[in-house]
């Protein structure tokens, strides 16, 4: 939803890291033995680290074939990223194996190197690190929210992964264990928190604990092995490429806004750079180079196809961060290859068209709203309309917050706590309630880019007593609605008294094309609940966000197959939300983004005249 994409509670449990392979589950059918496959290996015993302690070892497989391609048994992953959790595998058919979790199982075929569960979500489920018992749904995790339920639309179907349509092998050794490679697991168990895993070339690096998209942040030195050297091997640049087209084809969630969305839908992603993009197959090549910096340079190219403001696959920002002079040699080569190849980098700036449009609009509230509201007001009243204006639902103080459900702070609020847009929220629902002037309440999102879910579902639920996202799984098929609670009283309690909880107001919420992904869930919400919508379509943005690595260990994010938001009816909400009352943009003004540049953008002005949204408030409760 946001490219926060937040910290969590510690886990209760200890951390359990296994090196000695699964256990088999007892009464099984008997099966012939069977002998090994995948060829000669080696093995190698690496450190797990997490921010949980205390963090272990695990023993990778490097089979003669792929030598620098990490496999690990299924089971081992899964503790893992599950710690204490526990994965029985049974050898049910020959070249056959049933994978059985606390959730769901999955069968395995060797022979065909297929994957198939009928409860893939269930399955790759970590978010009971969250919440005991929650479902694989999105969860931010402020403790004023927690998942009740969910409901699948069908309620069961079968997921087929056929890893060997890509040459991925899953392989057995014969003694009741199954081999996948570590980044398939990865990208398989990834969730919407950012649970996620590496492998950097000498350590696995686990986020089973905090909302974090880079690995780096989890280990600071993550990083540097994989930057060590400017080259890498032919072997791995290959399997890595074919990794990253089976993880892209299934695990992306397709949101629709991006140009070649069918195309890479109906297609893949192999096909697509060959057939349908000019500079397509020279991506293709750099993605396949043992050089680092024409590596970089083809996922450069990615991020210009699947750019949608979510998904981000450019590598050198991400993995050199602020360490550009020691990493200066890789920098410079990208640099100039970015001049030699001016194709991709046009196709790159096309794919970017959409932000750079936002951006100027962006601009031009920020410019025009303070003049009319004042600069960093967050409440405005004028006559029986007031104004709370939410420029996130990402600022959150999310110490102050958890200190004060431990019962070891005070209730957050204006006073005590900064930036933070709950808190902010509070103190609008606070003021207005208690002004009997005020009718109206509006929620100002025109400059809102996104943020946290949690802050959504809290806010919908104070206004309208209903919190909840509509959603598809893009590689299931599955509809789902997800219901959450939240202590509407904030008194520390999820109990009858926040049913008691109303506020007399007429509520609505002003949008712009600057609304997106968490801006534009929340009026979609809104407007199926009756509330109107004021202003113009908003910005669109349906997908929430992932977190991967590259089967090399780099680290990137993408729109989730897990969760592409819906209305209650079903419809992407990518293309953005229609308002119900809509304010004509009457021209351009210059807008100065420096003392020596300004650019035109949208005229806003109409917006931020609170006489006016009363007005056409009245004129819409009226008509109907």
């Amino acid at each position: 939803m946001n490219t926060r994409l937040l910290s969590i509670p510690v886990l209760a449990a200890a951390v359990i890291l296994s090196s000695c392979g699964p256990k088999v589950l007892p009464g099984g059918p008997k099966v012939a033995d069977e002998q090994p496959d995948g060829g000669p290996f080696t093995e190698k015993t690496v450190p797990v680290v997490t921010k949980v302690v205390p963090d272990g070892e695990v023993t990778l497989r490097f089979y003669d074939s792929l030598p620098d391609v990490a496999y690990i048994s299924a089971a081992d992953f899964q503790s893992i990223v599950l710690p204490g959790s526990v994965m029985t595998v049974t050898h049910t058919g020959i070249g056959e194996y049933t994978l059985v979790n606390a959730d769901a199982k999955a069968v395995v075929d060797i022979n065909k190197d297929v994957f198939v569960s009928d409860g893939f979500e269930a399955f790759t489920n970590q978010m009971g690190l969250l919440q005991p018992g929650m479902a694989n749904v999105y969860y931010d995790g402020m403790p004023f929210v927690r998942f009740k339920s969910v409901t699948y639309t069908p309620a069961k179907v079968t997921t087929t992964l056929d890893l060997g349509a890509y040459g991925i092998d899953i392989h057995a050794d014969g003694k009741g264990a199954v081999y996948f490679p570590f980044a398939t697991l990865a990208d398989m168990y990834t969730d919407l928190y950012y649970h996620h895993a590496g492998f950097n070339g000498e350590k696995v690096v686990v986020n089973t604990s905090v909302n974090e998209v880079s690995l780096a942040n989890i280990d600071p030195d993550y990083n540097e092995p994989l930057l060590r050297s400017k080259v890498r091997s032919e072997s791995l640049a290959a399997f890595t490429y074919k990794e990253l087209c089976f993880a892209m084809d299934h695990f992306y969630g397709y949101p629709g806004r991006i140009k070649y969305n069918d195309a890479l839908k109906t297609k893949g992603l192999d096909r697509t750079l060959e057939e349908d993009i000019e500079c397509g197959p020279k991506i293709k090549k750099m993605l396949l180079s043992t050089d680092l910096a024409e590596y970089f340079m083809g996922m450069t190219g990615l991020t210009g196809l699947y750019y949608d403001s979510h998904t981000a696959l450019e590598l050198t920002s991400s993995a050199i961060g602020q360490d550009r002079e020691k990493y200066n040699d890789i920098g410079s080569e990208y640099m100039r290859l970015q001049t030699e190849n001016l194709d991709i980098v046009m196709m790159v700036r096309e794919g970017l068209g959409s932000a750079l449009s936002m951006y100027q609009d962006m601009m031009a509230i920020r410019n025009i709203r303070p003049k009319r509201f004042g600069e960093g007001e967050t409440y405005i009243k004028k006559g029986n309309t007031a104004v709370c204006v939410f420029n996130s639902f990402n600022s959150r103080n999310e110490a102050a917050w958890k200190s004060y459900y431990a019962g070891e702070g005070p209730l957050p609020t204006v006073e005590n706590t900064k930036n933070d847009d709950m808190v902010i929220f509070l103190d609008a629902l606070k003021k207005a309630d208690a002004d009997p002037e005020v009718e109206n309440l509006i929620i100002d999102i025109t400059a809102n880019g996104g943020g946290s879910a949690d802050i959504v579902l809290a806010m919908t639920s104070l206004i309208m007593d209903k919190s909840y996202i509509s959603q598809d799984n893009s590689l299931t098929g599955q509809r789902s609605l997800v219901e959450y609670e939240v202590d509407r009283n904030f008194d520390r309690v999820f109990d009858e008294k926040d049913k008691d909880v109303h506020y007399d107001l007429n509520f609505a919420v002003l949008t712009s094309d600057v609304s997106f992904s968490c801006g534009n869930l929340f009026p979609s919400i809104l407007k199926d609940n009756g509330i109107p919508v004021i202003g113009e379509t908003s910005g669109g943005g349906s997908c929430a966000i992932q977190a991967m690595c590259t089967a090399d260990g780099f680290c990137f994010q993408i729109s989730s197959f897990r969760a592409r938001l819906n209305t209650l009816d079903g419809e992407n909400i990518d293309t953005g939300v229609t308002p119900d009352i809509q304010i004509p943009v009457d021209g351009q003004v210059q807008v100065e983004i420096s003392e020596e540049m300004a650019i035109p953008a949208k005229n806003y002005q109409a917006f931020y005249d609170i006489d006016k949204l009363s007005e056409l408030l009245r004129e819409y409760k009226d008509g109907r």
